[in-house]
């Protein structure tokens, strides 16, 4: 297994210093848009295997990352919103994927891939192809590795799908989350306004 470049380290530097709260700022507006498609996500390209609005991921990109999301994210037996009903992917894609500078997409680019090969010297075939179990077991001992490479791709990617979830409003109504009180109490952004001086 080949080392991770440092595009790819960087990216995953950039990605583990998002914060919930910048990612919903970047994802406000397509999260709902893709939501009122949900109707589209079974609906494949005719020339690719990616669903409607996957436009940066390439396919073997997003199934790597829709097998992350499938194991990370189980919702069976709990009030959440199932995963499979939002369009954690499209919102991937497009609040974060396409705003990347373009060698920093090229290093979570690079980083999926080796992620996805990782799994090869324990199991002898790629994340994709792993079952429920073994997934699960592999990111739990890559998020827990003494390899701080392993540890920090593992715990990017899983942030990444969290992220790209959690920006989705559906699935804050299980949760008794009312969305930004900002937006609910029309107060103006300040953005980073230095604090007032005693």
């Amino acid at each position: 297994m080949s080392q991770m470049s440092d595009q790819t380290k960087e990216a995953i530097d950039q990605i583990n210093g998002l914060s919930r709260r910048s990612f919903l700022k970047a994802a406000s507006g397509l999260a709902v848009a893709a939501t009122v498609g949900t109707g589209l996500l079974g609906a494949a390209h005719a020339f690719a295997s990616t669903p409607e609005g996957i436009n940066v991921m390439s396919a073997s990109e997003y199934h790597v990352m829709n097998r992350l999301m499938q194991v990370q994210l189980a919702s069976e037996g709990t009030g959440l919103v199932p995963a499979s009903e939002i369009p954690v992917m499209q919102t991937l894609d497009a609040a974060l994927m396409a705003t990347m500078a373009p060698h920093i997409l090229e290093g979570l680019k690079g980083g999926i891939a080796y992620f996805n090969d990782g799994p090869k010297t324990f199991y002898g075939k790629p994340f994709v192809e792993l079952s429920d179990k073994q997934a699960a077991a592999f990111c739990d001992t890559w998020a827990n590795s003494d390899e701080v490479p392993q540890r920090a791709l593992a715990m990017g990617l899983k942030k990444l799908i969290g992220l790209a979830y959690w920006a989705n409003p559906p699935t804050w109504e299980p949760l008794g989350y009312g969305g930004p009180v900002t937006e609910k109490w029309n107060l103006v952004s300040l953005g980073n306004a230095p604090l007032p001086k005693s």
